[in-house]
């Protein structure tokens, strides 16, 4: 019988802490008491050549990866941080988020020869395969709701706006109820930021859609000149784009750390949300951040991705001032430089400097708190 490398981990894990003598543990547990001192060598040898790889002298990642020291350290500080992505997707949010471009094939070289475990990319869908969504931003936007639960204060409710052709989250909140009321209150937060939609998309919820008449909500769009389309009975593919971010915030945040309060579970979605609109790539639009294609700033991320900066600089778009692409990079020194249609415009002190001189602006995208 043939066992994974994670099952002879365990099985050395029971034999080494039984009571036993060796040879009846392994005999209860099925493997001869050979097998155990050649697998416990073997993981001993690993993991001997894992720590010898930690402590490589830092000189011989350009020799060996063909990228520096600081680039493979903020690979591997990425991967720690977001344990759930994948070779490419760390790949492509490293040279968005510093500049630093490692292809995918080393990304899943290094993370392998440090210990991680690597996963094939998802193949892609078959020739043919149409994608739907609008055209432009504010055409679509889609709204559902996400319920979780906490172990001491119970279930709560996530009501968000996604905006179809960004991915862009133009409004969410976190409430106890999962009323008509509320779903009012987070569109009208929606419509305040960013103006009206042509169209919203929901499923056939009560609190969106009423069988024997005009639900509140519904009034509501009609009174704004909004079209309201319902998803199809027992279709709830078609808003499969909301109900995707809303299972990355269970992954990626929810599962991650135990929250004790709902106070709590508010001001963390508040900055997952503000990394996932601003920072996070996405695939489905790709690899650009919700933002960089709802402000109208996706080409000039692309040509920047395509053309990285040498020195590694740190850059974020946030929008379009009088039509023209508002840049701001941090370079390897710390100065931050607001650049205006490829000039730079001005230099500031440190990101509360630059946040103040954005936030103000109509048309641009709010800049992260941990930016």
């Amino acid at each position: 019988m043939r066992y994974t490398d994670k099952e002879k981990a365990k099985l050395l894990e029971l034999i080494s802490q039984s009571s036993l003598p060796v040879k009846e543990a392994c005999k209860l547990h099925g493997i001869s008491k050979a097998s155990y001192y050649t697998w416990r060598k073997q993981f001993a040898a690993k993991s001997q050549a894992l720590e010898s790889e930690k402590t490589k002298p830092k000189e011989n990642h350009k020799e060996e990866y063909g990228v520096d020291t600081e680039a493979v350290e903020k690979l591997l500080a990425l991967k720690k941080e977001h344990p759930y992505f994948g070779i490419i997707k760390l790949s492509k949010q490293l040279q968005r988020s510093e500049g630093i471009y490692i292809t995918p094939n080393k990304v899943k070289r290094i993370l392998e020869d440090h210990g991680f475990e690597t996963k094939e990319p998802p193949a892609a869908p078959p020739k043919g395969t149409r994608r739907f969504e609008r055209l432009e931003p504010n055409e679509l936007w889609m709204m559902d709701i996400m319920y979780y639960r906490l172990k001491k204060e119970g279930r709560f409710y996530l009501i968000s706006v996604l905006d179809d052709y960004s991915r862009y989250v133009v409004a969410h909140r976190v409430f106890t109820t999962q009323t008509a009321d509320n779903v009012i209150q987070v569109f009208k937060q929606a419509v305040e930021n960013h103006g009206l939609p042509n169209q919203v998309l929901t499923d056939r919820g009560k609190q969106f859609h009423n069988w024997k008449g005009i639900s509140l909500f519904q009034e509501l769009l009609w009174n704004l000149g909004v079209e309201h389309i319902l998803t199809s009975p027992h279709s709830p593919q078609t808003i499969g784009k909301i109900e995707s971010f809303h299972r990355n915030i269970q992954r990626e945040l929810l599962r991650q750390k135990e929250f004790s309060t709902i106070k709590q579970v508010q001001e963390a979605i508040k900055q997952y949300v503000d990394y996932y609109n601003h920072e996070r790539v996405h695939m489905g639009i790709g690899y650009l951040t919700p933002a960089d294609r709802y402000f109208g700033v996706a080409d000039e991320v692309e040509k920047m991705a395509c053309h990285p900066n040498p020195d590694a600089h740190s850059f974020y778009l946030v929008g379009k001032l009088d039509g023209q692409p508002v840049r701001v990079e941090k370079d390897p020194k710390g100065k931050i430089t607001v650049y205006l249609a490829g000039h730079p415009l001005k230099e500031l002190k440190d990101h509360q400097e630059l946040k103040q001189l954005l936030l103000p602006s109509k048309g641009l995208s709010p800049f992260p708190k941990n930016r």
